[in-house]
């Protein structure tokens, strides 16, 4: 009993000492920040191409809920990988995000929310298998991204030049 009792103790003293130590916040660095929202606006890009190709090829929509719901989740994140500090010209790195952004965060979140809406609309058309409204939803998705980067983004559609 007395040797559990000391393993016991011996246990509490050693989660009180981890637990001491100050906890640092996790945080992404700016740069590395606009570097994966980047690369996940790419990954949008081409998921949604691909779903558009998919409809055009015949197939059925079911086949793209996985796609789409992927889409919906980041449409979900998307206005949280943009924080204050990272606008073009803020950082090194070529952001391509316009101060629009942080000056109107209202409208940006309006357009991001639309975005979430139109993507969450395409995955239950996707997983209802309705050909008619996953492929008219197609257009709706392309729509709230074009309107966002309308207004929100500097430079042309697709990667931004070095």
């Amino acid at each position: 009993m007395w040797k559990d009792l000391m393993v016991l103790f011996g246990a509490l003293i050693a989660l009180a000492a981890i637990n001491s130590f100050p906890q640092e916040k996790a945080s992404v660095p700016g740069v590395d920040l606009i570097a994966t929202r980047q690369d996940a606006m790419d990954m949008s890009s081409i998921t949604l191409r691909s779903m558009v190709d998919a409809m055009k090829a015949g197939r059925d929509p079911k086949t793209q809920a996985y796609s789409a719901a992927a889409l919906e989740k980041w449409a979900k994140a998307l206005p949280k990988m943009f924080p204050a500090g990272t606008a073009d010209g803020e950082t090194p790195v070529n952001s391509q995000a316009l101060s629009a952004i942080w000056q109107d965060r209202a409208g940006f979140d309006r357009a991001a929310a639309d975005y979430a809406d139109a993507t969450a609309k395409l995955a239950a058309f996707a997983t209802a298998n309705d050909m008619a409204g996953f492929t008219k939803q197609l257009d709706e998705v392309s729509h709230a991204c074009n309107s966002c980067h309308a207004g929100y983004k500097a430079g042309a559609q697709g990667p931004p030049r070095k």
